[in-house]
């Protein structure tokens, strides 16, 4: 019988629903994970990582080890509009344009 053989540290890939509320809590679970020594992925639309970044500055998410940050189309133009994405036009969104980057990404 073969052995399984496992990679020195799990991989957890962290993917939040782009819509205000769902992000920080799939952020605080991403660390989390990466406190009890995955490596993480985290896989936010460009919109939202934007606006993570000049919530929490430019370089809040530089310097952890094994945990990575990575961006997806939404399928929406480039906004610098800080409002909340209309909700119903996100859903529809969402799958037609942030499945192909996603598998890329994977």
């Amino acid at each position: 019988m073969g052995s399984i053989s496992y990679p020195e540290k799990p991989e957890a890939v962290c993917i939040p629903f782009p819509a205000q509320g769902h992000i920080n809590p799939t952020l605080k679970l991403a660390k989390l994970l990466h406190s009890k020594r995955f490596h993480i992925t985290f896989v936010n639309t460009e919109y939202n990582h934007r606006r993570l970044l000049k919530s929490r500055g430019p370089h809040s998410l530089d310097g952890l080890r094994s945990f990575r940050f990575k961006t997806v189309l939404d399928g929406f133009p480039p906004s610098d509009v800080e409002a909340t994405q209309d909700i119903p036009s996100l859903c529809e969104s969402t799958p037609k344009h942030t499945l192909a980057p996603f598998k890329n990404l994977l």
